[in-house]
């Protein structure tokens, strides 16, 4: 599994974002050699003993998800072998998706690239952007969406994939389109971001996790405190370019919808952006709760606050 996925030490301790996949290289194998040899629907079969098998063990990782599920759509929580069974297969297509795109399949695939005009005229300007998104649907399947705009785009992500792992998925994708930037507890990705946008180039960053020790922001988040990375919203308030939130979401069978916000007005102050942020990622998952990805106490047992929807 990927980073945020599924715990299955058995315990009943709060999950906790590790920062690194789980599973093991021969999964991964197996699913690539699925899709490759016998397609995309024979290993969407092979998740129901898998996602059962979640469901059996990763009982911390299960309730932290019950625990979301509860406060983006109220009442289905109350069946929760359902709920987590559902949450476990979602998430697994999910990364059976990722494999397929990877490889070079993403013709299997229906698209909506709603975000397309919006991204088109900020790429058609030059004077390069930001798009910030979160762990929710499927973000590597906008990297293929975003083809047209070889070389002009680039991704910030926080390289913690175990290194066998990362072999296996490498030996798989076809040539990267993509400059990627990596996070690290340094300050040199800053300046790497600085150079991407002088050069006019498309700037992609989650705003939903955070690195240990990194600078955090508190900030409500469907009806209690969570801890939010400040780092992407610090960017958006400290550079003149323009900023939009966009989600990658499956609307039916082997269906995704690109969306993205119109850019949003300039702001110096970094909360401001935040809270615009955790407003549409309210909308987004509260439309898509079982395509959350974070299995973990997102919350980290911050006292709750009256429930204000947007």
């Amino acid at each position: 599994m990927k980073r945020g996925s599924p715990n299955p030490e058995g315990s009943g301790a709060s999950a906790a974002w590790e920062g690194k996949s789980r599973g093991t290289p021969l999964g991964y194998r197996i699913f690539i050699f699925l899709i490759d040899r016998v397609g995309l629907s024979s290993a969407y079969l092979l998740l129901y003993p898998v996602s059962l098998y979640f469901v059996l063990t990763a009982r911390s990782a299960g309730s932290a998800y019950l625990e979301f599920l509860a406060r983006a759509r109220p009442g289905e929580e109350k069946r929760p072998f359902r709920a987590r069974f559902k949450a476990y297969y979602e998430f697994g297509k999910t990364l059976i998706d990722k494999v397929a795109v990877m490889s070079g399949k993403e013709d299997l695939f229906d698209r909506d690239h709603s975000a397309g005009t919006i991204l088109k005229k900020i790429m058609d300007d030059g004077k390069g952007g930001l798009l910030i998104s979160a762990h929710v649907g499927n973000w590597e399947m906008a990297g293929f969406l975003m083809k047209r705009y070889q070389g002009k785009v680039s991704i910030v992500m926080l390289d913690a994939e175990r290194a066998e792992i990362r072999r296996v998925m490498e030996s798989s994708m076809l040539q990267k389109e993509f400059e990627v930037i990596g996070l690290g507890q340094d300050l040199s990705h800053l300046f790497k971001i600085r150079k991407a946008f002088e050069d006019g180039r498309m700037v992609c960053i989650h705003g939903d996790r955070a690195m240990p020790g990194s600078r955090t922001a508190e900030h409500l988040f469907l009806g209690k405190k969570a801890h939010f990375p400040l780092g992407p919203f610090a960017i958006a308030a400290a550079f003149d370019v323009p900023v939009c939130f966009s989600f990658v979401v499956r609307t039916g069978d082997r269906q995704y919808a690109f969306k993205a916000t119109p850019p949003l007005p300039a702001d110096r102050d970094p909360l401001v952006h935040l809270e615009r942020f955790v407003g549409a990622l309210e909308e987004t998952v509260r439309e898509f709760p079982y395509q959350w990805s974070n299995f973990y106490d997102f919350w980290q047992n911050v006292p709750d606050l009256p429930h204000k929807r947007s």
